[in-house]
C-alpha cells in the first residue's frame, strides 16, 4: 500500500490516509442514517421589543441531529489526520550525568567484529534537584576515544552542542573494541549512546567495562540501557523539533517535580503536557497528544461561535470545514507548544462573551446575564494562565462588553426622551410601560454588571493565574505570591527586551498575505526522503481572508452590523498588538489566533454574497473543494 502510494503521490502515507478517511466517512454516514428520523427543529421563541429602537436578546441556537452530524464528521476526519503519524512511543528516558569532574567511563563492544560507521547520541534533562547551582543538561566537549587494548587511545570525536531530545549522529569508519567517554563538565547529560554496525541496520552490542562511579545515582549503564529505543533513521516522530526543546522539557520537570529551567510563558498549558507525560511516558507521542486533542476541540468551539453569529448550521459547518483545512491549525496543534491550548480558551471565552453581546438585561434576568460574564471571565483567566497572547483577545472581550452596555445606555436614553415628551400619544401604553421598565432597570443593572466584572475579569483570572503555579517547581524556595509577581516581571522583561534574529522570522503584513512561512523541521532519511514541516496558512483561505476582513470592517462601521463588529473586534485585537507594540523577532505562527477570526470573516462575506445572489452557491462549493484539494496536496509539508 505504501509503495503504491509513493508511486502515485510521491508520498507513502497519502493513499492509506485517504482510505482511512473514506472508511471513517462511510461509517459515520451509516451510523447517522440508522438513527431515528430527525424531529422538527424547534428554535426557542425570540423575544421582540415593542419599541423599534430597542434590541431584544437573541436566543441561543438549538442543536439538532444535523448539527451533531456535521460536528462529528468534521471532528473525526480531522482527528484522523491530526493523529496520523503523530509521534512514536519509542524514546529513551534514563539519563546519565557525571558525579565527578572529570569523569571517564569505558564501554566494550561485544562483537567479533566491532566495526561501526555511526555514533548516535541523544540527551535529555538530568536531575536538576541534585545541583542547586546549575542545571544538568547537554553535551559540553565530551570526548570519545577508541582502543583495542585499553592502553593506546585514539580520538574519535567530541560531543558538543546539539539540542535536547534530538538525535546527534556522527558518521565515519571506526573499528575499536573499547570506547572511552570522558566528561569535563558537571552539567553533562547523555540519555542514550549507540554505535551502528558498519553497513548494517542495527546497533552493536555494548556493555560497561569500567565505571568508577557505578554505585552512584547515575551509573554509566543509563547511557546504554535502552538500545532498543534508539531510532536508526530518526525523523520528527522520534525526536523533538522547533519549540519542543522547551515545552516538553518544562513538562517533564513538572511531571517529575524537578527544578525548572528558564520559563518565559505561564505554565498552565505546560501542565497539560505534563499530565500526558505522567500517564503515557516521556515520548514524542505523549507530549503531542494534548495539543492534538485541543486542536480537535477548536472545531466545535468554532462551530458554536459561527452558529451564534450566523444562526444557520450551513455557515457554521462551512467555517468549521475551512478551519479543519487550514495548514496552520493542523501544524500548530501537532507540535507540543502552548498555542493549541491558548487559542481554544480564546475561542471559548469569546463564545460566552458573544452570547452576552446578544443579550439584553432589559428582557433577560440579571442572573442569566451575569452567568455569561462569569464563564467568559473564567475562561479568559485560563487562557491568560496558558499564554499571554490571550491578554490581547481579552481587550476584545472588554470592547464587546462595553459595546453591549453602550447600546443599553442608548436605549435607556431614548426611553427617557420618550417619557419626557409632552405629547407621546404616538406610543402605545405597552411601549410606554416598556420605557418605564428600561429606565428602572438600567442604572442598577449597569452598575451591578460593572461591579461583577471586576470580580469576573480581574479577580477570578488573577486567582487562576497565581494558583496555576502551585504544581510547578519554579522556585527552590517554593510557591508564593511574591515569587509569582517576580516571575511576571521576569517574563515581561524577557519578551520586551529580547534582541534576537532568526532566518525564518516574519512580519505581520507577511502573515496576512501568507508570504513567509516558518520552517519547523527538516531531516533527510537514509532512503533519500526529506522530511519537512512548515507552518503557514492554506493560501486559498488566507488570500480570501484579506478582502473578507475588509468587507467585515466596512459593514461593522457603516452598517453597525453586530456579527461584523464581533469579527472585526476579534481580528484586530488579536493582530494589532503585533503591529503596534511588539518589535521583537516574531514568526508566522503568531498569526494563529487571528486566523480564526479571518475564517469567520470569510463566512460572513460568503453569507453576504449568497444573500445578494443565491446562484453563487456553486462558486462557493467550488471554492470549498479547492480548499480541500490544496490541503490534501500540501499535507506532506504541514503534517
Amino acid at each position: 500500500m505504501r509503495e503504491l502510494s509513493y508511486s502515485i503521490f510521491s508520498d507513502s502515507e497519502l493513499l492509506p490516509l485517504l482510505l482511512v478517511l473514506t472508511a471513517a466517512y462511510l461509517i459515520i454516514r451509516f451510523i447517522f442514517q440508522k438513527m431515528k428520523p430527525e424531529e422538527p427543529e424547534t428554535e426557542p421563541e425570540e423575544k421582540h421589543s415593542s419599541l423599534p429602537f430597542v434590541h431584544s436578546s437573541k436566543p441561543k441556537p438549538v442543536y439538532n441531529r444535523k448539527d451533531h452530524y456535521w460536528l462529528t464528521l468534521l471532528c473525526v476526519l480531522y482527528g484522523i489526520v491530526s493523529f496520523w503519524q503523530l509521534g512514536s512511543t519509542k524514546f529513551p528516558n534514563t539519563t546519565w550525568q557525571p558525579v565527578a569532574t572529570p569523569q571517564s567511563v569505558i564501554f566494550e563492544l561485544q562483537e567479533d567484529d566491532p566495526h561501526f560507521d555511526s555514533i548516535y547520541v541523544i540527551y535529555g534533562e538530568g536531575d536538576n534537584n541534585s545541583n542547586p547551582d546549575s542545571l544538568q543538561l547537554g553535551l559540553h566537549d565530551i570526548s570519545i576515544e577508541g582502543s583495542n587494548d585499553q592502553n593506546t587511545w585514539e580520538p574519535i570525536t567530541t560531543l558538543n552542542d546539539g539540542s535536547i531530545y534530538q538525535y546527534s549522529i556522527t558518521s565515519g569508519d571506526w573499528n575499536y573494541r573499547y570506547i572511552k567517554l570522558t566528561s569535563v563538565n558537571k552539567n553533562d547529560t547523555i540519555t542514550e549512546l549507540g554505535f551502528k554496525a558498519y553497513g548494517e541496520e542495527r546497533l552493536l552490542n555494548i556493555k560497561v567495562a569500567d565505571d568508577p562511579n557505578g554505585a552512584s545515582w547515575y551509573p554509566a549503564w543509563y547511557m546504554i540501557d535502552e538500545q532498543d529505543k534508539v531510532s536508526l533513521d530518526p525523523d520528527y516522530r522520534y525526536e523533538s523539533y522547533f519549540d519542543e526543546v522547551y515545552h516538553p522539557r518544562n513538562a517533564w520537570d513538572i511531571a517529575n517535580v524537578e527544578y525548572m529551567y528558564a520559563h518565559v510563558h505561564p505554565l498552565l498549558g505546560t501542565q497539560l503536557i505534563a499530565w500526558s507525560i505522567h500517564f503515557f511516558g516521556m515520548n514524542p507521542l505523549a507530549w503531542r497528544i494534548p495539543g492534538v486533542i485541543f486542536g480537535i476541540l477548536c472545531l466545535p468551539a468554532m462551530y458554536a461561535i459561527l452558529r451564534l453569529l450566523f444562526d444557520k448550521r450551513e455557515y457554521a459547518a462551512f467555517g468549521t470545514f475551512l478551519l479543519a483545512c487550514d495548514f496552520m491549525h493542523l501544524t500548530t496543534s501537532r507540535i507540543a507548544t502552548l498555542e493549541p491550548f491558548s487559542v481554544f480558551w480564546i475561542l471559548v471565552m469569546f463564545c460566552w462573551m458573544i452570547r452576552y453581546f446578544r443579550t439584553s438585561f432589559y428582557d433577560t434576568p440579571f442572573k442569566e446575564t451575569r452567568k455569561l460574564l462569569l464563564w467568559s471571565g473564567f475562561f479568559m483567566g485560563i487562557g491568560i494562565a496558558t499564554k499571554w497572547t490571550a491578554c490581547y483577545s481579552a481587550i476584545g472581550l472588554a470592547i464587546l462588553l462595553f459595546t453591549n452596555l453602550i447600546v443599553r445606555y442608548q436605549e435607556y436614553n431614548k426611553c427617557v426622551k420618550v417619557l419626557a415628551e409632552k405629547d407621546n400619544s404616538s406610543y402605545t401604553e405597552e411601549q410606554l410601560e416598556e420605557c418605564r421598565h428600561i429606565i428602572a432597570t438600567f442604572r442598577p443593572s449597569f452598575w451591578k454588571t460593572i461591579a461583577w466584572c471586576f470580580l469576573y475579569f480581574i479577580g477570578i483570572p488573577a486567582v487562576i493565574y497565581f494558583l496555576a503555579y502551585i504544581p510547578c517547581p519554579v522556585w527552590r524556595d517554593g510557591w508564593s505570591i511574591k515569587n509569582v509577581l517576580a516571575q511576571i516581571e521576569y517574563m515581561y522583561n524577557y519578551h520586551a527586551n529580547l534582541k534576537a534574529a532568526h532566518p525564518y522570522q516574519s512580519t505581520w503584513y507577511q502573515w496576512i498575505f501568507d508570504i513567509r512561512p516558518i520552517w519547523y523541521y527538516g531531516r533527510m532519511s537514509r532512503n533519500g526522503v526529506y522530511h519537512s514541516i512548515s507552518c503557514f496558512s492554506n493560501p486559498l483561505i488566507c488570500w480570501a481572508g484579506v478582502p473578507a476582513i475588509l468587507d467585515v470592517i466596512y459593514h461593522a462601521v457603516k452598517d453597525k452590523d453586530g456579527s461584523a463588529w464581533v469579527i472585526m473586534v476579534g481580528y484586530l485585537t488579536a493582530l494589532l498588538p503585533w503591529v503596534l507594540f511588539i518589535n521583537r523577532c516574531v514568526f508566522a505562527y503568531h498569526f494563529y489566533p487571528t486566523s480564526f477570526f479571518m475564517i469567520m470573516a470569510i463566512v460572513y462575506a460568503v453569507k453576504k454574497l449568497l444573500k445578494l445572489n443565491p446562484k453563487l452557491k456553486t462558486a462557493v462549493n467550488v471554492y470549498a473543494i479547492a480548499v480541500l484539494v490544496i490541503f490534501y496536496l500540501f499535507l506532506p509539508a504541514p503534517a
